[in-house]
């Protein structure tokens, strides 16, 4: 590919993955408005914890190797279906059977734990499945072709777990729909994508391959714990209730970067970023215009928030949430700390820098859990809202993101420091002068919020529209 065609498919790949992760937040906070009322904190707390574990359960399955197969050519996506027919099952059954054991790591005992974990293996498998023909699509730059199989899941999801919810069966309700969700997207998924997928297989290379991906695989488990470790971290000290109002809390904290635009941007961020790879002024170009776009929203979002936390809280979630707004008010400011974390691994990946994006990930996982473990100790479950202010891998980042372009990534310091500027005065003065009332200090929040908004369209919307114009 050209580069300005790179350039229109990144926009276009990009556009559709955002529509699709749209639609999907709009059903799914359709969804919780009436399941965080309706399930005990002390279930999503359940469900959270399990979460965490399958989501490190599915980088042991997957072992890096769609990552790496998407940077070679030709791809030989016949040896990931079988990577994940086989091991996927093996570990899958190994799950349901160990799934007491893998209980007994809560301290907090729920009876309906190991047969959640039961129950979560085949949802293992099913996003093994599901991963083949989604990876394809990704790499292809055509996530629009997912859009579709992606919907019909969180639609799926609400269909069964509101009226399961509603009946009383509590952490069931979550965990049922996810699974046959999880299996549904599965299907849609290879039924779009048979006609075309070309499943190479290259008989006696998958052991090869998977040596070339473990450095991928490596890191994918520690992107996991650095974004979701804290439920595991707060599994060892604290309730239940606990871990669901802390986990309520991340997840309205995080919602634009890990639930919107860095899922959706970073799917054909990284297609576009190894076509670009031999091109350091091209690479960083597109990674400092999806940055900038994504920090212009989450920074007004992120001071919306730890000024609003209580008022946000209730309204999204009810009232039994009452740890959760002091949760928030302090986690909400936590992305505002490694702004180059949220895509620099992926132009580290696209250059072959792996250990220099495991080391970064590595220190974030040590300062996180050792960190978080001491200040529980020390200040509750409040300490492990605070040690996101103290990303430790974000310093490697910087320093390999400078070494690929100096000059560019002091440009792009530099212009993130004027989105920070631009949404901090406002935010101040309605901390300072609002008067107490939810509605004066919402409205004045919105205020500022767009002002900001405005002010990084107007220094930064012009170069974002003539670099994707060029495709």
């Amino acid at each position: 590919m050209t580069s300005s065609s790179t350039a229109s498919l990144f926009l276009r790949s990009a556009a559709a993955a955002g529509l699709s992760q749209g639609l999907r937040m709009v059903v799914t906070f359709a969804a919780m408005l009436y399941l965080r009322r309706a399930i005990p904190a002390a279930d999503w707390g359940l469900f959270a914890w399990a979460w965490v574990v399958f989501l490190i359960l599915g980088a042991v399955r997957d072992l890096g190797l769609a990552y790496h197969v998407m940077r070679l050519s030709p791809r030989p996506w016949g040896n990931v279906l079988r990577l994940e027919l086989y091991w996927g099952a093996a570990l899958s059954l190994l799950v349901f059977w160990g799934a007491p054991a893998i209980a007994a790591l809560q301290v907090d005992p729920h009876p309906a734990l190991a047969g959640v974990l039961r129950l979560f293996a085949l949802y293992l498998f099913f996003e093994g499945l599901a991963a083949v023909p989604r990876f394809y699509f990704d790499a292809e730059l055509q996530v629009g072709r997912t859009l579709g199989p992606e919907l019909l899941r969180n639609l799926l999801f609400a269909a069964l777990a509101l009226p399961l919810a509603f009946a009383g069966y509590g952490i069931w309700s979550l965990a049922i729909a996810q699974v046959a969700a999880a299996g549904a997207y599965a299907a849609a998924l290879w039924i779009r994508a048979w006609p075309s997928i070309p499943l190479l297989h290259q008989p006696g290379r998958t052991l090869a391959l998977l040596y070339g991906g473990l450095p991928l695989a490596a890191i994918w488990l520690l992107m996991i714990l650095t974004r979701w470790l804290d439920p595991l971290v707060l599994g060892l000290r604290f309730p239940l209730d606990t871990i669901g109002n802390f986990t309520f809390a991340l997840e309205w904290a995080t919602l634009v970067l890990a639930q919107i635009l860095v899922p959706a941007l970073g799917r054909a961020l990284y297609p576009a970023l190894v076509a670009y790879a031999a091109d350091a002024d091209a690479l960083f170009r597109v990674l400092g215009l999806t940055t900038l776009a994504v920090m212009a929203i989450e920074v007004p979002l992120a001071f919306f928030l730890a000024l609003n936390a209580e008022w946000v809280v209730l309204l999204v979630g009810g009232g039994q949430w009452t740890l959760a707004p002091a949760f928030l008010a302090i986690l909400a400011l936590s992305p505002l700390f490694d702004p180059f974390g949220l895509f620099g691994g992926e132009l580290l990946k696209a250059r072959h820098l792996d250990r220099l994006w495991m080391i970064s990930c590595g220190a974030t996982v040590l300062a996180f859990a050792v960190g978080g473990y001491l200040l529980t100790g020390w200040l509750g479950p409040l300490g492990m809202a605070l040690v996101h202010f103290a990303p430790l891998g974000a310093i490697p980042m910087a320093w390999g993101l400078w070494r690929v372009a100096p000059v560019a990534f002091a440009r792009l310091a530099k212009d993130l420091g004027f989105v920070y500027l631009a949404a901090a005065p406002g935010f101040a003065l309605v901390w300072l002068l609002a008067p107490p009332e939810p509605a004066w200090r919402v409205g004045g929040s919105l205020l500022a919020a767009v002002l900001a908004l405005g002010l990084s369209a107007w220094r930064f919307g012009g170069e974002m529209r003539l670099f994707y114009r060029a495709g």
